[in-house]
């Protein structure tokens, strides 16, 4: 009896640190206070209510770009849930510039960072 629950332990113990998710943070670029909450909004804003998005997708503006990723099965997602995916970052988490929320179990995120202006595209 010790041997097995000794064995479902470490099985366990190996599954969980197998599984690395996403978390709530309001970390970012070390230039993260370019980024300003404006440029983050018009990013968040370059995502269509209706279109469902169902890959990495990016939108950017000015010094922000608003990413949206997840590690695995992409869930149904469209525009205006992750708008107010990306706007918990602000308004539930208190982010200030940068930061990332997490969904669908950790599988997902979406996320608010610098992205230097001439290098900066739309993907997705």
């Amino acid at each position: 009896m010790a041997k097995t629950l000794t064995s479902l332990v470490i099985v366990i113990a190996t599954l969980a640190s197998a599984v690395v998710g996403y978390s709530d943070n309001c970390s970012g670029s070390s230039s993260c206070q370019i980024a300003t909450q404006q440029a983050c909004y018009d990013s968040i804003s370059g995502y269509d209510d209706s279109t469902n998005y169902k890959q990495y997708t990016s939108r950017t503006s000015g010094s922000c770009t608003a990413i949206y990723r997840c590690t695995g099965v992409y869930p149904n997602a469209d525009g205006a849930t992750l708008k107010t995916l990306f706007n918990s970052i602000y308004d539930l988490q208190g982010c200030k510039n940068c930061g990332s929320h997490a969904f669908d179990d950790g599988t997902c995120e979406v996320t608010l960072n610098y992205c230097a202006p001439d290098s900066c595209k739309n993907v997705g």
